[in-house]
């Protein structure tokens, strides 16, 4: 189904954020709530209890963001393979450049997998276009694709996957439901989700691991019953995602941290990952008050250092056209420009890990764009 939705980001000081695009997911359990972006229609308004909400109205371009701070050059630090990967929104296929100078610019600083909102390929789901129509792909961006299963209603289509004579290596089972985004994405309790992916788990799947379902308040106590309901289906579970926005990384850190006591037995990947804030105030251990580089050099390899975390997936790859945050132009976190080129963001992203190749423009004014779009 196609809807349009206004951007709206929720904060609260520290916060995480759920998934849908422009969205922020996955609050936390100390009642973080900043906007998340990655998941079923265009933006969510995600607040924990006691916070409050905050519209915001800007649309920044990506003018003077920092490089990379000291030490950081180019080739001198590695991530492990497939470390970095991105999340595409339902308006992705509405971009300047797509799929070929958008996807060209992603893999070429190192970008290697990706997630949306759709368990099949974008050239088969309408609402990832503006105008309803199937969006446009490639082998290469299809090959790349992170299956996930939304709700129950993609229990059948996941089933079939499974049996079919090409199933995906990964597939993720329900994309935050303990949020339901402008009462449009359903809402399933842990008991209930339990009996609809029964069918799934008792499907042979020898070629596929399973993600657990990836909750927007990671913290919370929905994936423990999910557990205590599925008659042991988490010996089937391969990796345990979780969804955080935060400008300041020792929070994210630290939900990190609380998340792996939980699940100490399974790698953990970020299936949403963003500052999501409305201002520049990002934190940086060094400086205190730092650049969306600073943040980034900062956050990464702290999370690196854990060990645990397998993969991130930074929100958005493609241009944010909507206002996820007031802020200026150095704090949009798109990793794509308007037309399809890397941003500065995504230079950075990529040399934390030595793998920034391509030194395309980034856009330097504002864009008008249409109605961002909801992401499922």
């Amino acid at each position: 189904m196609l809807s349009f939705f206004l951007v709206v980001l929720s904060i609260a000081a520290g916060s995480n954020a759920s998934p849908c695009k422009a969205s922020a997911s996955s609050s936390t359990s100390s009642s973080l709530g900043v906007a998340q972006t990655g998941e079923p229609p265009g933006t969510k308004e995600l607040a924990a209890p006691g916070t409050a909400s905050t519209q915001l109205t800007t649309n920044p371009d990506q003018a003077n963001i920092a490089q990379p701070i000291a030490g950081s050059g180019s080739g001198s630090r590695a991530c492990p393979p497939d470390f970095i990967n991105t999340v595409f929104n339902t308006n992705a296929p509405d971009q300047i450049g797509w799929p070929n100078t958008v996807w060209g610019s992603l893999t070429s600083n190192g970008i290697n997998d990706w997630i949306g909102f759709s368990i099949n390929t974008l050239d088969t789901k309408q609402t990832y276009d503006v105008n309803g129509a199937p969006a446009p792909t490639t082998p290469s961006l299809d090959s790349a694709q992170i299956h996930l299963a939304m709700d129950p209603t993609d229990v059948t289509a996941a089933v079939a996957m499974l049996q079919g004579a090409s199933p995906p290596p990964y597939l993720g089972l329900f994309n935050e439901p303990d949020y339901s985004f402008d009462g449009v994405t359903p809402l399933t309790s842990p008991q209930d989700a339990a009996s609809s992916l029964g069918a799934v788990f008792t499907t042979p799947h020898p070629n596929t691991k399973f993600l657990a379902p990836a909750v927007a308040f990671p913290n919370s106590n929905w994936l423990p019953s999910f557990n205590a309901s599925c008659n042991g289906c988490f010996s089937q579970i391969d990796v345990i995602p979780m969804h955080i926005y935060d400008p300041d990384p020792a929070n994210i850190i630290s939900e990190i941290q609380q998340f792996h006591s939980t699940w100490p037995n399974w790698p953990i990947w970020i299936t949403e990952l963003s500052p999501a804030r409305d201002d520049c105030t990002l934190t940086n251990a060094a400086s205190g008050t730092g650049s969306m580089g600073e943040y980034i050099n900062t956050l990464i390899l702290q999370i690196l250092a854990l060990g645990y975390v397998e993969r991130i997936f930074w929100n958005s790859g493609e241009w944010d056209s909507t206002p996820i945050n007031a802020a200026p132009a150095a704090c949009n976190p798109s990793l794509t420009d308007v037309n399809g080129n890397p941003t500065t963001v995504l230079q950075v992203l990529g040399q934390v890990c030595g793998n920034s190749t391509n030194t395309g423009s980034t856009a330097t004014s504002k864009v008008k764009r249409g109605p961002k779009m909801g992401l499922y």
